[in-house]
């Protein structure tokens, strides 16, 4: 009796233990996780202000566009009167679309819809956009009527000698962050991800990796989005 007594309390006090760690996973964000620089010439390099109406969700291109447009449609925070789009290239493993918000947002609100999102099985990351008065690409052609900064799931790290990837392979597994290939052509420079599951978005991680000073450099692949045309 005794026995049966003693297996019942550590049972109960386990199942009290896994709430109490499910309680504190879904507590709402108190922090402000935006990050508004990169680093460029060891130097912190502006990216601009946050947006307070728009966000950036992405899903592995596996995933059908129905499935993405019904989770939209269920989260009441975006304004679903919005024509967004669901954009998709070559070789990027995801769809990405920007989103706007159905009012504007504080930066601790967005932590918090990021956070949501990110408990959806198709979401494989949320990144908080930059305001911009630019809408032109790289060969300076417009290409909407207003658009927003962001980032993609992708950074790139150039290492010392890349004959000793030592530090990149311990940074890789410290961080949970991917390693997506090296560089044919510059054999020093590799493009690693990172997602929902990585110690921080790709832009938190390129900075990161800088702020080891065990690589030459680290840099996020910040793009322009158009949200009107």
């Amino acid at each position: 009796m005794k026995i049966i007594i003693r297996v019942f309390y550590f049972i109960t006090i386990f199942f009290l233990i896994s709430s109490c760690s499910e309680d504190e996973n879904n507590e709402p964000q108190t922090e402000c996780n935006f990050v508004n620089f990169k680093y460029y010439n060891n130097e912190q390099d502006l990216l601009g202000e946050m947006s307070e109406k728009y966000i950036v969700i992405a899903s592995d291109t596996i995933n059908n566009n129905d499935l993405i447009t019904s989770l939209i449609q269920s989260k009441e925070y975006f304004d679903q009167n919005y024509e967004y789009q669901i954009n998709q290239q070559r070789r990027y493993k995801y769809k990405y679309i920007a989103l706007k918000l159905i009012s504007k947002k504080s930066c601790i609100e967005i932590t918090n819809i990021i956070s949501d999102l990110e408990q959806s099985n198709i979401i494989d990351y949320v990144h908080y956009a930059m305001q911009t008065d630019d809408c032109t690409n790289l060969i300076w052609e417009v290409i909407g009527e207003k658009c927003i900064n962001s980032y993609s799931s992708v950074f790139y790290v150039k290492v010392f000698d890349e004959n000793d990837l030592t530090d990149l392979n311990n940074t890789i597994q410290e961080t949970n962050t991917v390693l997506d290939h090296q560089n044919q052509f510059m054999p020093k420079w590799f493009t690693l991800r990172a997602d929902k599951n990585s110690n921080g978005d790709a832009l938190q991680m390129a900075n990161y990796f800088h702020e080891t000073n065990l690589f030459e450099h680290s840099e996020p692949n910040v793009t322009k989005i158009p949200v009107e045309y």
